[in-house]
């Protein structure tokens, strides 16, 4: 498979040729996306453009362009694949369950599941996938609650998760990733039928009747995965960030209060999403001295706008700001859900595992590409 270079790494660096795009400017002729013939198509591995493109849904839309409007893919409650208004209308009925006290509230459980993860790990003895036996089930076990499936369903919908990413076995890849489909369409119906307590109940009680049947399923389905999936890859990596960098994790276990800026540097230096959705320009305009034309498409380098050559993994970064998660009305639902996460998990990890460390060596680990899911580490073994 040929990878398209926003999503070519060399482990969790860009490679080369794409610091060499941005060292010579933020926007290239460059074609990225396959099946767009006759459209003209844009890197952008510039900061600030990349946060102008993804603020502005005026000028870009999020869907692609298509000569016929019977031929867009329509994916019911698919934030990503909506413009404004119709995306301001669904974004809206999960922006309540997103707000910082609501977030915050999840804490003690978080920890609680963090802590049970961890002594399973431990339990397994050194060395042990990290992969497999801690960043799946924390996430997994995390969003659940959050979200409102049953007690009685999480062990079995954790399982389907991961197997539906890091199954050797294609049919069992295959069966579980349909089963996480059938399963949102159930719970979304379910909800529909009686609202629970979490997330999506919530989206039934307050705004049911803005949302129907198709969209509802949808949302379940893209939150869900989302919140799961990419948070799995992102745990992984700020792992992998620890074991490979000792004196970090030495500072981070000696100095707790140093989370937040330690979250933040994860999620800045190991992005594991690299390009948001290609956005199309809807009309003609100048944008880093070049010509853009209405139905051009530009892909945006969240590796590009995060890096740059040389820079170091540095959990006392001052200067944080970051595009991991996008930016604009497109911004990720799930970030706040991610930092909390990320700010139970690395103090945990660094103080229950000190002498945390690879099992082995760092050029043996492989590593999935960003696309179509998220960018990520197949196994971690590590030892302590």
């Amino acid at each position: 498979m040929v990878v398209p270079l926003p999503h070519q790494r060399l482990r969790l660096d860009p490679v080369p040729a794409l610091f060499e795009l941005q060292e010579n400017g933020p926007l290239h002729a460059y074609d990225t996306e396959p099946g767009l013939d006759g459209h003209r198509q844009w890197l952008v591995t510039g900061y600030d453009e990349v946060r102008e493109i993804l603020a502005d849904a005026d000028r870009f839309s999020s869907m692609r362009p298509v000569d016929d409007e019977a031929d867009r893919a329509w994916l019911p409650g698919i934030l990503q694949s909506y413009d404004p208004p119709d995306h301001t209308r669904l974004r809206k009925t999960v922006t309540r369950a997103n707000t910082a006290r609501r977030i915050e509230s999840l804490r003690p459980r978080a920890e609680e599941i963090v802590e049970d993860c961890l002594d399973d790990l431990e339990s397994m003895g050194s060395p042990a996938d990290f992969v497999r036996n801690a960043a799946w089930p924390i996430p997994a076990l995390i969003a659940c609650d959050f979200l409102g499936v049953p007690r009685d369903d999480q062990a079995e919908l954790s399982r389907m998760f991961r197997d539906s990413r890091e199954s050797r076995v294609p049919r069992q890849r295959n069966l579980s990733g349909l089963g996480i489909v059938d399963y949102a369409r159930k719970l979304a119906a379910r909800e529909r039928r009686d609202p629970g307590k979490g997330m999506f109940g919530g989206i039934v009680r307050e705004h049911g009747g803005e949302v129907s049947d198709e969209e509802l399923a949808g949302l379940v389905e893209g939150i869900m995965i989302g919140a799961v999936e990419q948070m799995a890859s992102q745990l992984a990596i700020a792992v992998l960030l620890l074991a490979t960098h000792p004196a970090q994790m030495a500072l981070l276990r000696e100095r707790p209060e140093l989370v937040d800026s330690a979250t933040e540097e994860v999620f800045r230096y190991g992005s594991i999403v690299e390009t948001p959705s290609p956005r199309t320009a809807l009309v003609d305009m100048c944008l880093a001295g070049r010509d853009i034309h209405a139905g051009d498409v530009l892909t945006c380098s969240i590796l590009a706008g995060n890096r740059v050559r040389g820079d170091r993994f540095d959990i006392t970064r001052e200067n944080r700001e970051h595009i991991a998660f996008g930016h604009g009305v497109h911004y990720c639902l799930g970030a706040p859900l991610a930092r909390l996460q990320m700010r139970v998990a690395l103090p945990a990890v660094v103080r229950r595992f000190p002498s945390l460390r690879l099992a082995v060596p760092e050029e043996d680990l492989r590593f999935k590409p960003g696309k179509p899911a998220p960018f990520a580490v197949e196994e971690l073994p590590v030892e302590w």
